[in-house]
């Protein structure tokens, strides 16, 4: 039952069914999800120790706030990582897996399963490389940068503003085919233009509430 509520709960603070900044309250959870609240709390525990639930004292329990500083931050760890799990990718995984890469990719632009679906389809797909880079900590890093960025993603969607995720068979290609330098380029250019789309975002949409800066 707790891990039944973590994924529920978790799964509504990714995709801003549970809006940044919004209070969370377990008995109203508890009745959504047909269960008691000590599965609830226990879950709030776990999403707080992950960084996505704050607990003020005397003031309650938050989704946490979008910073916009820790975004960009995001955005300088994935230059970091990603372009080696890339190459690594390249180098260890085989080619059945690479064709699965191939097919994920086509979820991240598969319209008809909704923004929400397409955001974390586009997750799954950066993770992924990077298990195929065969470091599991690498691979936890990422998926905990792109919960940030898939929350973010889904609040713009809320909000009237959704992104449309480029397809990624470029760099599945690249990834297949060429040379570690050219592999580091493409992931660099495709990281860089996510980040560039994020901040006119937030420059041109005065109303992106949940976004805090610092």
């Amino acid at each position: 039952m707790s891990e039944r509520a973590y994924a529920s709960l978790k799964r509504d603070i990714l995709q801003c069914r549970l809006r940044p900044g919004e209070v969370i309250v377990d008995s109203v959870l508890a009745e959504q999800y047909g269960m008691s609240r000590t599965p609830i709390r226990e879950a709030i525990n776990a999403l707080r120790r992950e960084g996505l639930v704050v607990i003020i004292p005397r003031r309650g329990t938050f989704v946490k706030a979008i910073d916009l500083a820790e975004l960009q931050d995001t955005y300088r760890m994935r230059v970091l990582l990603e372009p080696e799990a890339a190459v690594l990718a390249s180098q260890r995984a085989t080619p059945a897996e690479l064709d699965a890469l191939a097919e994920l990719s086509d979820s991240t632009v598969r319209t008809q399963d909704g923004p929400a679906a397409m955001n974390e389809a586009n997750r799954l797909f950066h993770v992924r490389i990077a298990e195929l880079a065969r470091i599991p900590l690498m691979a936890q890093t990422v998926n905990t940068l792109h919960e940030e960025i898939e929350r973010f993603l889904n609040l713009q969607g809320a909000l009237g503003h959704p992104y449309t995720v480029t397809n990624h068979h470029r760099l599945v290609d690249t990834i297949r085919a060429e040379p570690p330098e050219r592999i580091r380029e493409v992931v660099v250019a495709g990281i860089e233009k996510a980040r560039v789309h994020m901040i006119e975002t937030l420059l041109a949409k005065a109303d992106l509430s949940g976004v805090g800066t610092r």
